[in-house]
């Protein structure tokens, strides 16, 4: 193996992590979705976005990562669970008008 194809390998495993840990992280936000949907809560909360802007922040200097990009990064992760907890308190709403 040379050392490119290692690098790479080293690559495709950490991004099956990341994804097994996405797909964990929106079980979770699914479930905030549905309990938002349930008690009538807005989708987007602005006051916990800034807090975990501020926390990714500092994780990333933790890490060695520019903040930049994994604001970017979970700016799209948090824009993809607020867009499906409006729908589903439309879907709520929807059944509760029927």
């Amino acid at each position: 193996m040379t050392v490119l194809e290692g690098l790479r390998s080293a690559i495709d495993k950490t991004d099956q992590q990341i994804v097994a840990l996405l797909a964990q992280r929106f079980i979770f936000t699914e479930a905030v979705g549905e309990y938002k949907a349930a008690n009538q809560l807005h989708s987007q909360d602005p006051k916990r976005e800034e807090q975990q802007f501020k926390k990714i922040v500092e994780l990333s200097e933790q890490y060695g990562l520019r903040p930049e990009y994994a604001v970017d990064i979970y700016r799209k992760i948090m824009d993809i669970a607020i867009s499906r907890h409006q729908e589903l308190l439309t879907e709520n709403f929807t059944d509760q008008a029927v």
